[in-house]
């Protein structure tokens, strides 16, 4: 969650119990906030230039609790003080956010139902925890909240997220991999899911942007305030977004749209494997390229195979007319191609840089809606 934040732009101050430097260090959390990071009632006094760490600490805009113990939930609705984390909440006068952590048979633990009843009457905010598979190896409701959810919600309540700033654009975003066919049954793809396109589509939607998905091939769950045109191929994919262009003012061109088609006339059933055949390949169009006579806003992906070059890759931004590039590694596994997570580096008109470091798409998407609102 840390990750998603700073890439948000927020500036993070972290603040450890001393139990929980037995699982992360704190390096660890000073290296992904870039701030010194909290623990002991006076730790970081040099720093600050104030004895009163607490106090300071407590200049927030809001207060996240992530994981919340029982041991801190109790602490906390009892009033007591007994460590930083705990001085810095009684002295915060913005909102707070708990997320519970525990083994499933103390969260229902009545004591601790009472706490969390106690601490929500004085307006704090819980993010319950979800069922699944518990540190502990046992199963259960206990495990920490999704760091997307907590982070959606830390989003809203810092002023409404980013709300508004693409309230009423429209927005055009294409997703996944397009098919294209060899015979009846055999196609050349490649290994995109969709999930950097939906993670766009769902961030601009939440912005306010009323939002279509051209999805190429996407086994998503899919958002029901978003338009979704199904295609399959390079071709079908052209169609749709030069029938869509004119009817939008953005485009986030996120799809891995083949470069080279079979071709294959007359070819309808399936090729026996006994007959054999040499596949001939040939290109197909570049869409972004081939959109002409449209003002809307064209940012383009580039899938990068390794370090590369990013000023040759930077030669699209002339070539294809875009007002923004996203560059990815796809040699990656941690990254990129049906990964949760992705690192991209964006490419604007005057060829500055911005970098994303790894995180998830969603923080990815933020950003990159962002620095497209910023250029706008």
């Amino acid at each position: 969650m840390l990750r998603l934040l700073t890439a948000a732009g927020c500036d993070v101050r972290v603040i450890q119990t001393p139990a929980s430097r037995e699982f992360v260090g704190g390096m660890t959390f000073q290296a992904l906030s870039g701030n010194p990071v909290f623990s002991e009632m006076f730790t970081g006094a040099e720093e600050s230039g104030s004895p009163f760490s607490h106090i300071d600490l407590a200049d927030a805009d809001l207060m996240v609790v992530a994981p919340a113990t029982a041991g801190t939930i109790g602490k906390m609705a009892a009033g007591l003080a007994d460590n930083l984390l705990l001085s810095t909440f009684l002295a915060v006068d913005c909102q707070v956010v708990i997320c519970p952590a525990m083994n499933h048979r103390m969260l229902k633990n009545p004591a601790v139902q009472e706490n969390l009843a106690t601490l929500a009457r004085r307006g704090l905010e819980i993010i319950y925890p979800e069922a699944g598979r518990l540190a502990c190896g046992e199963a259960g409701a206990g495990r920490l909240a999704d760091v997307n959810t907590i982070f959606a919600r830390v989003q809203e309540l810092l002023g409404g997220g980013y709300g508004h700033d693409y309230q009423d654009m429209r927005v055009l975003v294409t997703a996944g991999g397009t098919r294209e066919p060899i015979d009846a049954v055999r196609h050349i793809s490649n290994r995109s899911s969709g999930r950097m396109g939906y993670a766009l589509a769902e961030a601009a939607l939440g912005r306010g942007a009323r939002v279509t998905v051209i999805a190429a091939n996407c086994g998503l769950p899919r958002h029901p305030d978003i338009t979704y045109i199904d295609v399959e191929t390079a071709g079908q994919m052209k169609e749709a977004v030069h029938s869509q262009v004119a009817s939008h003012d953005i485009l986030f061109m996120a799809a891995a749209v083949s470069d080279f088609s079979v071709s294959l006339p007359g070819i309808e059933g399936k090729i026996k494997r006994s007959s054999g055949y040499d596949l001939k390949l040939v290109p197909t169009a570049d869409i972004l390229k081939d959109i002409g006579g449209s003002d809307i806003f064209k940012v383009g992906f580039a899938a990068q195979f390794g370090a590369g070059d990013l000023q040759q890759s930077g030669l699209k931004l002339e070539e294809k007319g875009l007002a923004m590039l996203v560059v990815n590694d796809i040699s990656r596994t941690d990254i990129g191609f049906e990964s949760e997570s992705n690192e991209v580096t964006i490419i604007r008109p005057d060829r500055s840089e911005v970098f994303v470091g790894k995180t998830s798409k969603q923080g990815c998407a933020q950003v990159i809606l962002d620095c497209a609102r910023e250029i706008l």
